[in-house]
């Protein structure tokens, strides 16, 4: 039996020894001050590359421990972390090649968590993927009640393989996963500066964007600001947008952005918005901000996108609900800025209003395309 064999099986035994014994699982999950998914992110970044296959919250020995084992090609990298510090007690190297598992997934164990953990089923303890008739299968095991148990994920359509009937069934959910709403993100870890492979995060920085609207010339200028503000406890980055309709001003936003200084993840926490209309500001449409009347931060860039990815941009009930999908990690976009390769086209909709926008952003600049606004300047000023 192959190690990816007795991993797989190790689902079943692990529950089978929670009925027959006490329940140890409460006072476990009680000592890690990380989640899951955070021990992957660490694991990551002392491993700084690969792929997470197999994640779990194990007694070894006297000790508790996450162990996390990353892919990297023809070798598997085992980092243990200490449940209570997240410091590395051990690593080692085995020579264990999955390469065929990592090529069939499209989303990584991160997701896959989120997906089975999506509604409060419980508290995640273990993470494996693995190929199951030749399609990668993620299986989560969760702690609820008094028992483990598994909940199957398909890693590459991103959705539970044990859904209900109604679930199955509900709006929006039957050609992929839920968009994910809760990013289980430590605050003390957001800063104000920083930038992603397609959100810069620094002062200075402009987008103008340019194009026809209904017969109308709009332009888009997205400044990076000097300026912070705190929001939900958090110091954020100010970035305004000023767009223009045939040379009068339409809208004015200043959105607050925080990115993580582990994963790179850009993170939105609101915006004021002020709308105008003869050169005289008229309403305040779509403005929010996390932390007031039950709104939270939403994920507005991942550090590392991954094709089918669902999440939540904003999550304001009733005022702004943006969410996107990222559709393509290789598109390719003409622009007067020049042409464009191997870009991140995201699909953005909302459950509040019918239909859906594209945009793309490029490596190392950001947005170059807004449905019909395009890229004519980018850089620092």
């Amino acid at each position: 039996m192959t190690r990816l064999e007795i991993l797989g099986v190790s689902v079943l035994m692990c529950a089978c020894a929670s009925a027959q014994d006490t329940d140890p699982w409460p006072a476990r999950i009680a000592t890690a001050k990380l989640t899951l998914p955070q021990a992957i992110e660490r694991a990551m970044t002392v491993a700084e590359r690969g792929f997470v296959h197999h994640v779990e919250l194990e007694q070894d020995g006297a000790r508790l421990v996450f162990s996390v084992d990353v892919s990297q090609g023809e070798e598997n990298r085992n980092v243990v972390l200490d449940v209570g510090s997240g410091e590395v007690v051990e690593q080692e190297r085995e020579h264990e090649d999955v390469r065929a598992i990592v090529a069939a997934c499209r989303i990584d164990l991160r997701r896959a968590i989120a997906v089975a953990c999506e509604g409060g089923e419980g508290t995640p303890v273990e993470a494996i993927v693995r190929l199951v008739d030749g399609a990668p299968v993620a299986t989560v095991v969760v702690h609820r009640g008094s028992s483990l148990a598994p909940i199957r994920v398909d890693a590459v359509r991103g959705r539970r393989l044990d859904a209900k009937p109604a679930e199955a069934s509900a709006p929006r959910q039957t050609d992929g996963p839920r968009f994910t709403a809760s990013f289980g993100v430590d605050k003390a870890e957001l800063g104000h500066t920083g930038r992603n492979p397609n959100f810069v995060l620094v002062p200075g920085y402009r987008l103008v964007l340019e194009g026809d609207d209904d017969g109308d010339r709009v332009r888009l200028v997205i400044s990076v600001l000097s300026e912070t503000r705190v929001v939900d406890g958090v110091t954020t980055r100010v970035v305004e947008e000023r767009e223009t309709r045939n040379g009068e001003l339409e809208e004015v936003s200043r959105n607050f952005f925080a990115i993580s200084n582990r994963t790179n993840d850009v993170y939105y926490f609101g915006e004021e918005v002020d709308i105008y209309e003869d050169g005289e500001i008229v309403r305040h449409e779509g403005a929010w901000l996390a932390g007031v009347d039950g709104a939270r931060f939403g994920l507005m860039m991942p550090g590392t996108p991954l094709l089918g990815a669902r999440y939540y941009q904003e999550i304001a009930p009733g005022v702004a609900m943006d969410r996107a999908e990222i559709a393509s990690l290789d598109a390719v976009r003409d622009t007067p800025a020049g042409r464009f390769e191997h870009c991140l086209r995201v699909r953005e909709d909302t459950p509040l209003e019918r239909g859906s926008e594209v945009k793309t952003f490029a490596f190392g600049i950001g947005l170059i395309q807004d449905e019909s606004l395009l890229l004519v300047e980018h850089g620092m000023r």
